[in-house]
């Protein structure tokens, strides 16, 4: 069997990022044999943001390259977790091919919007019948992170795979960058289609599960949630805890890394995780994502094995996703709340990966404020949501050429 598909990978911590750029990128380049790549991914810390990063890029692969990324709270290579980086991902095939899409402004009053003319623009420039799936990137502070999936979804179709991350800055929660071609980006969704002979896998777990009864959202807009059973939201940890308002808020960080909330999807395996980023001062709760009015929550709890476990379920459901496609690379989607809760044990994940995977697929990953993947669903393969807390993982492989 021959391959079509080559992936190089690239890493730099330089501290210049047009310097950083370029030896990362002339790493990759060396490895897919010196060849154009059809796209290249990137992925910084926020320390790179720049015009002169993709310059970097731009100088080695060529000045009309493909580009697509975003910022992360850290940058995952095979080595381990790297706080301070560039990670880069050149992808050259004859056989996969690539839609590349663009929103530079997000409709922050209608995302769906936004991403209903994302997915028609990436359908034009893949110009191919046939979808395989499809890889975003959008900026983490966006609010309504599940309109602007849906919107997507409302074009390419409720089962289509729709695998991403949600860029991110080290839990400052005040600006992250996505990254298309030679711009430099804020509020913006960037990504692609994948399609042609190309084989493609998803993985995703978090590992959490339920405590006590289901409680119902009786109130809420976006990602607040006003009142849960008719009462101030945060009630639900005032019970559940047995601590006052003062206490909890103290507490937050923990509590949201530990003890988030869970959507119960009746269709599915998993529950959907969602982060409290704060408490307002009528008890309404701020979470990461969206939960819609009528939905049936629990608090869920975490450890550093369960998440573990759930490393290895996705790792394997990624991998075995290809069935006899050669693995030829692999994109890791890493919530940062798992970062916070694995501590020094995250290269202990990173070598599950690794392990699983096989020590020759080269991979890159990032740290985000939320993933987006597909739930593996009780009876078929269900549609793709926003996710917090969890580990998404999507592989990439070459269907068999046989050659004469």
């Amino acid at each position: 069997m021959a391959l079509t598909t080559f992936i190089g990978i690239g890493f730099s911590t330089e501290k210049n990022p047009l310097e950083a750029a370029k030896i990362a990128s002339f790493q990759a380049k060396k490895q897919i044999r010196q060849k154009k790549p059809n796209l290249v991914i990137v992925f910084t810390s926020i320390h790179f943001q720049g015009k002169n990063l993709l310059e970097g890029i731009s100088y080695v692969f060529g000045g009309n390259v493909n580009i697509i990324g975003c910022t992360g709270s850290g940058i995952i290579t095979e080595s381990g977790l790297h706080k301070y980086g560039i990670a880069i991902m050149a992808i050259y095939s004859t056989k996969i091919k690539f839609g590349i899409s663009l929103i530079k402004e997000v409709n922050k009053d209608n995302p769906r919007e936004s991403g209903e003319k994302f997915a028609h623009s990436a359908l034009k420039n893949l110009g191919a019948k046939s979808r395989g799936i499809g890889l975003i990137l959008s900026d983490g502070l966006i609010e309504k992170g599940s309109e602007l999936l849906l919107g997507i979804k409302n074009v390419l179709g409720r089962s289509f795979p729709i695998i991403g991350g949600s860029a991110a800055d080290n839990l400052r929660f005040f600006k992250t960058y996505q990254y298309f071609n030679r711009e430099t980006l804020n509020n913006a969704l960037v990504g692609t289609i994948l399609s042609g002979e190309g084989a493609f896998g998803y993985g995703l777990k978090h590992g959490w599960q339920p405590l006590g009864r289901f409680h119902t959202v009786t109130q809420s807009y976006g990602n607040i949630i006003k009142s849960i059973e008719d009462k101030p939201a945060i009630e639900i940890y005032k019970d559940y805890f047995k601590k006052s308002l003062e206490e909890i808020k103290s507490l937050i960080i923990q509590i949201s890394i530990l003890y988030p909330l869970g959507i119960y999807l009746s269709d599915e395996e998993e529950y959907l995780l969602r982060n409290i980023i704060r408490i307002d001062s009528d008890g309404g709760i701020v979470c990461q994502g969206d939960i819609p009015e009528g939905s049936q929550i629990r608090i869920m709890m975490g450890t550093k094995e369960s998440a573990l476990q759930a490393t290895k379920q996705a790792s394997w459901e990624a991998k075995n996703a290809l069935r006899d496609a050669p693995l030829i690379g692999a994109i890791v989607f890493e919530s940062v709340s798992r970062i916070k809760l694995l501590g020094h044990r995250i290269n202990e994940e990173v070598a599950i990966i690794k392990n699983i995977l096989g020590n020759n697929v080269p991979f890159i990953g990032v740290c985000t404020y939320g993933e987006q993947a597909p739930l593996k669903s009780l009876e078929y393969r269900g549609e793709s949501h926003f996710h917090n807390e969890a580990i998404a993982i999507l592989t990439i492989g070459e269907r068999r050429v046989v050659v004469n």
